[in-house]
């Protein structure tokens, strides 16, 4: 992605970009987060809920990470896989997951089950 496809993406709405991750993350089987050495980046909200941010693309998270400057974190890779075995740790923990969020740290902040469901759901209509 160049830098004008990810400004255009971070403009549209976070359904928009909710279901831009959802396929992408089925085409490649990968997300980005932001960590460091003490672990992921989160965000949080109005409520202190611990949200973590996931990306498409390692370019969609780059973009996110230098635009909030979170300079002490890095783009880190994680397989799918990985990712949906970890979602019912997610939700025991009370996580939430800002899919996509934009610089503004606007972005569709779901519940780990609901994106699970969702990826599955997609995962399973790419294999039929």
């Amino acid at each position: 992605m160049n830098p004008t496809d990810i400004e255009k993406l971070f403009k549209k709405p976070g359904e928009k970009r909710y279901d831009y991750f959802i396929k992408q993350v089925v085409e490649n089987e990968e997300v980005f987060g932001l960590a460091d050495v003490e672990g992921w980046a989160l965000l949080g909200d109005d409520s202190d809920a611990d949200i973590l941010p996931l990306f498409p693309s390692a370019e969609l998270a780059e973009a996110f990470r230098l635009a909030v400057e979170f300079d002490e974190y890095q783009v880190e890779a994680l397989d799918v896989n990985e990712l949906m075995d970890w979602f019912d740790e997610m939700e025991a923990d009370n996580l939430l997951v800002a899919v996509c969020p934009n610089p503004e740290l606007n972005g569709a902040v779901v519940d780990p089950k609901r994106l699970k469901t969702d990826l599955q759901t997609a995962f399973d209509k790419e294999v039929e």
